[in-house]
């Protein structure tokens, strides 16, 4: 089930406070209930970070789940929500790859990025949405995005996006048996398999200083295990450390 919201501030936060309203009135939402848009006034991503689109000519679609899994097995739904996504856009550009943690990256470029949060109620995940934004038709990115592209970029043809949204969503409908913890090793071989930057020495910024160190897996939390130039393999979370891309 999809929903169109036009000319909103941004999907994820409609959805989060739809699917709270929801919740109190007794009525949950369906799983897999999507709101989508053709413009964010506000549109967000992780963290801080803001998500640019030109009206009409991206995927701006935020998605209702609930998972049963436990809070402390949270970043399962990120290894299914980022190899899914990769999956679906992989029949476009196969060259994509995941950029830890939530981010497809066509070389060296950014496609796409997603923005999950999660309501937690006791040890456990209440509910979860997941917010995802697509650059399809994008043709010019504001000077002050780094390194962006868009399916047209790469590709120079020109895409239906309700046709897209509806075959991502239908992506998300087969794959959605495999979001249990049954399925997290799987997840996890098809998340790594797939990662940006795996097994090769570039530069990072960690702890203000940039440091060249090697991606060499992700631990049970989703933290980025690097090596350091020492030797010695470190864990680190989202912010801890940020990746040096330089684009020409």
């Amino acid at each position: 089930m999809k929903h169109f919201g036009k000319d909103i501030p941004s999907t994820n936060s409609m959805l989060m406070q739809m699917a709270r309203e929801h919740r109190h009135n007794g009525a949950p939402l369906p799983d897999l209930y999507a709101l989508y848009t053709d413009f964010q006034r506000a549109g967000r991503g992780a963290g801080t970070n803001t998500w640019h689109s030109t009206r009409g000519l991206n995927i701006l679609t935020s998605i209702y789940f609930e998972t049963g899994l436990a809070a402390a097995d949270q970043f399962v739904f990120n290894l299914w929500f980022a190899t899914s996504t990769r999956r679906f856009l992989a029949k476009i550009v196969p060259d994509l790859l995941i950029k830890w943690p939530n981010d497809l990256y066509v070389h060296d470029r950014k496609l796409a990025g997603d923005l999950t949060e999660h309501s937690v109620c006791g040890n456990r995940l209440d509910f979860t949405v997941a917010g995802i934004g697509i650059n399809i038709n994008e043709e010019a990115f504001p000077s002050g995005i780094p390194n962006p592209t868009s399916l047209f970029l790469e590709t120079g043809r020109r895409y239906e996006v309700d046709t897209l949204l509806d075959e991502y969503l239908n992506v998300l409908q087969e794959r959605r048996p495999l979001l249990t913890l049954d399925h997290a090793q799987e997840l996890r071989d098809d998340y790594l398999a797939h990662l940006y930057r795996l097994n090769e020495p570039h530069p990072y910024i960690i702890g203000g200083q940039q440091i060249t160190a090697i991606i060499r897996n992700i631990d049970r939390f989703g933290r980025l295990v690097l090596e350091l130039p020492e030797g010695k393999l470190e864990a680190f979370g989202f912010k801890e450390v940020g990746y040096v891309v330089n684009v020409e």
